[in-house]
Parts: structure tokens; sequence; C-alpha cells
């Protein structure tokens, strides 16, 4: 295959991987697509072999992520293709260690034909493809955290929609899922070449352990999913009831498109109705019981949650850590007390330290915990968004900021510290509410820091209003979902134009009991639009820790280790024979 072709065919394995994702949605592709790019990096022979590879990987990196994230292109073009090229570079060292040190196919075709041959032949093949997958999972892990991180849309994260093989990232968390498809699909790649080349040999056809073992591995991970998807449904529960109200404010990067009073009037106008709709439940039991002596419950919220810094006005953060807004804002915590006997849930900025627009002053993101009986408690979000919180101190990025938004970018956002979680009442039992704002539930390292043994689930407060109408909202949601399975939490979200609902403890909107999506959509299927949610959060009575909640990625990290010491010894051997000849 010529050089023009191979880059072609490079960037169509690239795109498609772009395909498994939202919002086209053919998983199957992941399984796929690096059965186009093995060959490709495995028949690169000369001596550039392995900066060869880097470039075909790249260039496959490009044709994935200039689609993936599109989205991106309704606040900056020229952004969305630098992040592009910058993450497409993970893709490339991949290609580099794949095409170098880790390339099956280095030496000629060794014919095999007895046993012990073939047993050392797929042992060799299961080899590589295990070191290829961790390899694949540990620079997943280093994309997540470097330069603050950019985690979103590993491979593992398609498996959103296989919910069985899903209940795996409770032991090696989402980036460990990664390590199916490239360890499935380097075995077979090798598998089919041997097979091929024995054909042409002439050779006795014998089974190919190597793929046997793959499938073996397939199905032990299909088993464990299943049988955790059944126990997590049927472990012992609390159950709440939340009431998620979203408005699907529009906005163009940081800018509302709103008035202020809108805003408020909206959110309360749907919060009322809500709340009705609690009491027309009441009215409709009473009369489904008809004349007989019934006792009905009226399942008022626990919870009333509205989105990210959904109100247009701050509250003033003092040195001893209470938090006290101006007249019309207290006014808007007074009516909505008013409205019941609920704990009050709502996305702020808080400040510390003088007015918001002082360059002194410390702004936060904060979720705003009011239960109203006089505690209010608030988490300040820690994992900031770079270009949208915060700008590192190179004017050349504010100006790329003004040119895509269309205003000055403002003092920035500061970073929380806490780590504690904020203790709720549901049906009457004390829980722990792990807060995360925005893209921090697709940060498992950060929501992992809130776990302790005890009943707990996660509350997110977000706005995807930054990307319009786009598939980012349904890409945010499904990176999400995983901080459920890996911390066997279930999740409320609460959006400004994105997916608002509850996810159960096992990944999933539906509730195991009634069967039906817990979701907030039109009558056409879409999250893009105003309304409210009354449904019901089932957290896990037991609270334990699992294995991704104790260490972390550790799957990861043992991948990157055992690669870099793969390489390691490739070099040193290497050296050796060199030795040798001479």
């Amino acid at each position: 295959m010529r050089g023009p072709l191979k880059i072609l065919t490079a960037a169509l394995s690239g795109v498609a991987l772009a395909l498994s994702f939202a919002p086209f949605d053919h998983t199957w592709l992941v399984w796929g697509w690096m059965w186009v790019l093995f060959p490709l990096l495995w028949t690169v022979k000369d001596k550039r072999r392995r900066l060869r590879g880097f470039g075909l990987a790249w260039i496959a990196g490009m044709g994935f992520w200039v689609i993936n994230l599109k989205w991106l292109g309704s606040v900056t073009w020229p952004g969305t293709v630098a992040l592009s090229a910058y993450l497409s570079l993970y893709f490339g060292i991949f290609g580099a260690f794949a095409a170098g040190s880790a390339n099956p196919w280095r030496g000629t075709y060794q014919s095999a034909r007895r046993i012990r041959d073939r047993v050392r032949q797929s042992a060799a093949s299961l080899g590589y493809a295990a070191v290829l997958g961790g390899f694949w999972c540990g620079l997943e892990w280093v994309r997540g955290w470097l330069m603050t991180g950019f985690g979103w849309n590993g491979l593992g994260v398609t498996f959103a929609k296989n919910l069985i093989l899903a209940q795996n990232a409770e032991y090696v968390g989402v980036i460990g899922l990664s390590f199916l498809p490239v360890f499935l699909s380097a075995v077979a790649v090798q598998t089919g070449r041997r097979f091929y080349l024995q054909f042409r040999a002439n050779e006795v056809k014998m089974l190919h352990w190597d793929f046997a073992t793959a499938l073996l591995v397939m199905m032990l991970a299909f088993t464990s999913g299943t049988m955790r998807l059944t126990s997590v449904t049927n472990a012992p529960k609390i159950e709440g009831r939340v009431l998620l109200v979203q408005q699907n404010i529009p906005q163009i990067a940081g800018r509302v498109l709103w008035e202020s009073r809108e805003i408020v009037d909206g959110f309360l106008n749907l919060t009322e109705k809500g709340l009705a709709e609690v009491e027309a439940e009441a009215g409709r039991a009473l009369l489904e019981a008809k004349n007989e002596e019934v006792i009905v419950e009226i399942k008022t919220p626990d919870l009333v949650v509205w989105p990210e810094a959904c109100l247009p006005d701050y509250l003033n953060l003092a040195a001893d850590g209470t938090t006290k807004g101006g007249p019309g804002l207290e006014s808007i915590f007074d009516y909505v007390k008013s409205l019941g006997d609920f704990t009050f849930v709502t996305g702020l900025n808080e400040v510390s330290g003088g007015n918001p627009m002082d360059a002194e002053a410390d702004v936060f993101n904060s979720l705003i915990l009011d239960d109203g009986m006089g505690r209010r408690e608030s988490y300040q979000k820690h994992h900031l968004v770079i270009l949208g919180e915060y700008i590192p101190d190179l004017p050349f990025l504010r100006e790329l900021y003004y040119d895509a938004a269309g205003v000055e970018f403002g003092n920035g956002i500061t970073s929380g510290q806490n780590f504690d979680p904020i203790e709720v009442e549901l049906d009457g039992q004390k829980v722990g509410l792990m807060p995360s704002v925005c893209f921090e539930d697709t940060v498992g390292r950060v929501t992992r820091k809130f776990v302790r043994n005890e009943p707990q689930f996660l509350v997110n407060i977000t706005n995807d209003g930054w990307f319009g109408e786009s598939e980012g909202a349904s890409q945010h949601y499904r990176n999400a979902l995983f901080r459920c399975i890996e911390l066997r939490r279930p999740m409320v979200r609460c959006a400004n134009r994105g997916v608002t609902g509850v996810v159960t403890a096992a990944g999933s909107l539906v509730d195991p009991y009634t069967k039906e999506r817990q979701e907030l959509v039109d009558e056409n299927g879409s999250h893009f639009h105003g309304g409210y949610l009354l449904a019901s959060v089932y957290v896990p009575a037991e609270g334990q820790v699992t294995l991704y909640a104790a260490y972390g990625d550790w799957f990861a990290a043992t991948g990157l280790i055992g690669g870099v010491l793969w390489m390691m010894w490739y070099f040193v051997s290497g050296m050796i024979r060199k030795r040798a000849r001479r």
C-alpha cells in the first residue's frame, strides 16, 4: 500500500471510531476500527518506522477528534482544530509504540508445525495484545490529567450503550474498559495474518489459542457484568424523591441571552408546577381507590434541584464560611422555602473579598444547599475548565476568547478545595450528597475523593448551553454515567441544555421498579426544552467502597508502566543483540 493510500486509510479508521460515539452511535465500530489501523502500523518496515507509525496514528486521531468534537465549533473552530491536533498526539504516541517495540510483525513469519511452537506463537500474540491494550489505557489516563486534562470519550465510553460490559468499570474504571477493544483487535489481526500465511504455506490448520483466549476474556467480562448488574439492582436501598427543573436558557459562550427577571420567574413557575403535580398524583390515587379506606401518601420531593449558575446574582462568602445574598436573592430563597418541606439545591457564584469585578476577589462556581431550616452549605467547584472558567496569563488567549465569544473574559473562577460530602435527608434517613459542578462528573479522580463507607449519591448541576443544541450534551452525559458504575452511587443530574435525569448505580436512566425512563425530554425525545422532572433516586443502603473508589485508575497506570518497561526491555535486548553480532 502506497503512502497516500495509507494516509487515507489511517484517516478513515479514525472516522470509523468517531462514528461509534454520539450522535452517530454505531458502537460496534469501536471493535473494528483498529483492524484497519494495526496492519498499517505493523507493516512499516524502514528504520523510521516509529516516526511513520506516529504520523499514521496521529492522522487517525485527527480523523476521530475533529468529528467527535465538532460541537466545540459552536464556540470556536480554530480552538476545535487545535485541541484535536493536541489530543491526536496520544494516538501518535501509541502508533510509534505499536510500529516499533510492540510490533509483532517485525521479524519474518516462522512456521509453527509442532504443538509447542503453536503455544509459543499464541502466547506471544497474547503478550503483544495485552501490552498494547494496557499502553492505550495508560495514554488515556495521562490525557485525562496532563495540562488540566481532557479525558472525554475514551474507547470505554462507547459501552454506555452496553451496560453489561460497562459494569466492569467498578473494578478498572471506564479507562480500563478501553483495554477490551484494543486487546481483541490486536489478537484478531494477528490471528487473521497467521491463518492467511498458514493457508498459503499449506500448513495444517490448528486451533488458534490466542483468539480463543481473547474470546474467553470477553465471556468473563460479560459474565461478570451480568452478575453485577443483577446484584446492584437488587441490593437494599434508600428511596428519595427529587424535583429537577430545567429551562433551556440560550447563551453564546458566557453571554446569557435572557433577562434576569425572565430567568427567575421561569424557575419559580416550573417549580410550582412540579410541586402541584405531586398533589395531583395524590388526588388521582384517591380517585382510583374509590370508596375504599386507604391511606394515600403524598410523596413530596426530598430535593428540589436547579442547574449550574442559574441565578443572575451571587452570594457573599464570609470568613467563617457562611453565605448571604442581597435582598433580591434572599427573597428567592425565602419564596422557595415557602413552597414546601424539602432541601433546595441550586447553582450560584460565591464571592469572597469584595465585588466579583474586583481583581482581588475570589469567585467560586458553587453548588448551594439550603435545607429551609437555617442551614446553608456550599461546595466550590474544584476542577475548572480552561478557556471557560479560567485563562492562563497569556494575552493572546484573552484575545482568542473575545473573538470567539464576543465578550471580554472576566476575572475567572477560583478553584475550591473541599471534598467533604454534604449531609441531607432522603425519606427521613441521613445520606451523603457528593456534589459536582459542570464537567466534574466526567472526572473520576475528582468524584472518588467524596466516597465514604456510607449511603451516598451524586448530585451534578451543569450547563451545556455553551454548545447549543449539539451532541456535546449527550457526550457529557455518556462520560458522566460511568461515575455511577465506578463508585456504585446513583446520580441526580440537573442541567440547562443538557441531559437532566436520575442515573442508577448501574448507570441506567431506567427506574428499576417502574421501568420508566427518568430523564427530562419533550415529545420528540429532545433534551433541549424547558420543563421539570419528578423522579426517584435509590441510594444503596450499605454504601460499600468499590475497587475503583479505593484505588482509582490503577489498571491504566499499570498498563502505562508495563508499556514503558516493554520499551526498555526492547531497547536493552536490541543493544545486546548488536554487541553480540560484533
